[in-house]
């Protein structure tokens, strides 16, 4: 088997700009650090991009761009992540049986810090780019999201992008039956994560849903960092230098 860490980097835009510009931040090499040790830990290869694949769309986006980047058909699985991630654990996911896809449901979204953010995404008309409203225009009426497998009490399923691990098979499913990326920009101006959120709603996916240890965000931890892997959203990246020298990074050099 042949497996893949890829991650990448494209300098902020517009209001996120502070975190990072041409050159890469110091949080961004922390967490660049921590997934070249972990794929040393795997025995996977990793791979690292500055340029984009889509230069016409939101750089957010270009994680997509493994369903349409020849030079990912030579790996049976990729692992893509956000760079603001630091990984403490030695397991190797890659010994995870999956199907298409598997990904990490964001417990506590709809009742946690983001919650009014996520219904003010979600539930708005379509005029308005609502994120379900645009489903419903791409799947039917009847279309909704479905619900988590292993959080089922929560109000649907929400995968959070940071953390993808997609099989050869998963890949090539996506590249044939994800809608228009270009009429998802037009229709909701969001980035890649509600659009794969969307695409993978599609009965034809097969989802493995694995625990939010695997994809650790900043509302889930008790009073600190307890993930296998710890997500540092929005400007709790910047104590990633800091922390990588800490058990919170499989990465120790100096």
């Amino acid at each position: 088997m042949k497996n893949l860490v890829f991650q990448y980097y494209i300098p902020y835009e517009s209001f996120d700009a502070d975190m990072g510009g041409r050159q890469m931040p110091e949080w961004a090499k922390a967490g660049q650090r921590s997934a070249q040790a972990y794929a040393d830990n795997c025995g996977a290869d990793y791979m690292f991009t500055t340029d984009r694949f889509f230069p016409h769309l939101d750089p957010r986006l270009d994680s997509i761009r493994l369903f349409y980047d020849p030079q990912f058909k030579q790996y049976d699985h990729v692992l893509c992540l956000d760079l603001d991630m630091l990984i403490a654990s030695k397991d190797n996911v890659f010994e995870r049986d999956i199907a298409d896809v598997a990904m990490v449901h964001e417990y506590g979204v709809h009742t946690g810090g983001p919650a009014a953010w996520l219904r003010n995404v979600m539930d708005k008309p379509l005029h308005e780019r609502g994120v379900i409203a645009y489903g419903k225009h791409l799947f039917g009426k009847d279309w909704m999201f479905p619900k988590s497998t292993r959080y089922p009490d929560e109000r649907f399923r929400y995968l959070n992008g940071g953390f993808q691990l997609w099989s050869k098979e998963g890949r090539a499913k996506a590249k044939e039956h994800f809608t228009s990326i270009d009429n998802y920009v037009l229709h909701t101006r969001y980035t890649e994560q509600m659009y794969v959120n969307l695409q993978l709603s599609q009965p034809i996916f097969n989802v493995t849903e694995f625990s939010t240890t695997w994809n650790r965000m900043p509302y889930q931890w008790r009073g600190k960092p307890d993930g296998k892997l710890n997500h540092f959203l929005a400007r709790t990246k910047f104590e990633m230098p800091r922390l990588e020298h800490t058990e919170l990074s499989i990465w120790q050099g100096t």
